[in-house]
């Protein structure tokens, strides 16, 4: 008989700190932390916190969604 497979989970924390230098272009920097490790990293750029989380999760791409991709709309 199989033993069901549990299925694998990884939660994490997200801070942005942002942080308004000029109007143009506000810079940011924040903090990630994983749950289930409660390992955590700062991070100034995205790809840093995306390189921590492929660590934990492999997907082929974790990229944040494009204005056009995104679900969210503003009512």
């Amino acid at each position: 008989m199989d033993t069901p497979t549990l299925p694998l989970i990884s939660s994490f924390i997200i801070r942005f700190v942002m942080e308004e230098l000029s109007a143009e272009k506000p810079a940011y920097h924040g903090t990630i932390r994983h749950i289930q490790s409660a390992e955590e990293i700062n991070f100034n750029e995205w790809r840093e916190a995306t390189e921590f989380m492929h660590r934990f999760v492999q997907l082929d791409e974790l990229q944040p969604p494009s204005s056009l991709d995104s679900p969210i709309t503003n009512p």
